[in-house]
């Protein structure tokens, strides 16, 4: 995997683009229906892919409006969720399909009731980005668009890194830079318009 050149903007879609994307996804199968609910909680959340396959059944609590990684890249974390109907649809729909499938916490599994690969995931987006007419997308791209979407709508840096856990605000600053930019000009403009 080649890295990253400090200055390369990480790569995203737009939240018209993710909208399409969610609406191809079938959720009258039960595959779909989990697709559709780790995929649409990945992109709010902004969770690695491996700390969303991670999940069980009681890190997420939409009572409470919060999601507890417990296997994080940097340690154990909790992640705010969004009071957002769709969530709540999505995510319902999933547990009344998990029900026939798996007898384990595990939040995401397969038919069979075993863990879901990662790979299988970018298939499924794959998929799903050709058929919704967005093109390839990538679990990381989910990631990165939330992060994007976080700051360009006022969110403080800080914040986005505890809810992506990066280990220093620096990470977060250099990666998203220009979601910051605009904020930069935005609070320029403000303060010499009065």
């Amino acid at each position: 995997m080649a890295n990253r050149t400090k200055n390369a903007l990480p790569k995203t879609r737009s939240p018209e683009e993710w909208s399409d994307f969610f609406r191809c996804i079938e959720t009258r199968y039960p595959t779909q229906a989990r697709n559709h609910a780790l995929l649409y909680l990945t992109y709010l959340t902004g969770l690695r892919i491996g700390e969303a396959l991670a999940l069980r059944t009681n890190n997420v609590d939409l009572d409470r409006l919060k999601v507890h990684v417990t296997r994080g890249k940097t340690g154990e974390r909790i992640v705010p969720l969004p009071s957002d109907p769709e969530l709540v649809r999505s995510y319902s729909r999933w547990i009344d399909a998990r029900e026939a499938w798996a007898e384990n916490d595990l939040l995401f599994v397969t038919r069979s009731g075993e863990p879901i690969r990662p790979s299988a995931v970018r298939r499924s987006m794959d998929l799903y980005g050709r058929r919704s007419g967005i093109g390839h997308v990538t679990p990381h791209m989910l990631r990165h668009s939330a992060a994007t979407e976080m700051l360009a709508n006022g969110a403080p840096p800080i914040g986005v890194q505890r809810v992506l856990g990066h280990r220093s605000l620096r990470t977060t600053l250099e990666t998203y830079a220009h979601a910051c930019d605009t904020h930069a000009a935005e609070a320029m403009l403000r303060r010499f318009s009065r």
